[in-house]
């Protein structure tokens, strides 16, 4: 019997080790595999907790201030969000409805699809 921790830098490194074992769909379950911690600042605290409970219901998580999580009147707060490429992507298509996030929305996919592990790799889904 055997196992270790197996980590990916790339999206297409996920893939490839992915595809490696015979698996089909290699590149949907790479963005599975690859987390990218984002940090938001000054966001007000209602639409930070709005983020976190997507981002909660899909597995993934996001820390934001205890007052914001009470939402108390008037607060503004910064958040760390932590998702795999894949979650960041279903928040935004869950969330993109929303008026109100549609900037801050933007701006975490950008910096999703932006960062290393995603720009030189494979294909960017189009929106």
């Amino acid at each position: 019997m055997d196992a270790k921790i197996v980590e990916f830098t790339t999206l297409d490194e996920a893939a490839e080790t992915i595809h490696g074992i015979g698996a089909e769909n290699s590149g949907m379950m790479a963005g599975r595999s690859i987390h990218i911690n984002i940090r938001v600042k000054d966001i007000p605290g209602y639409l930070a907790k709005r983020i976190k409970y997507t981002y909660n219901e899909l597995g993934a998580e996001a820390a934001i201030s205890a007052p914001a999580y009470r939402e108390e009147e008037g607060v503004i707060t910064d958040m760390i969000i932590m998702g795999t490429v894949y979650q960041h992507r279903e928040a935004k298509r869950i969330l993109m409805d929303v008026a109100e996030l549609q900037g801050w929305l933007v701006l975490i996919s950008r910096l999703v699809d932006e960062s290393d592990m995603v720009r030189e790799s494979l294909p960017q889904p189009h929106d």
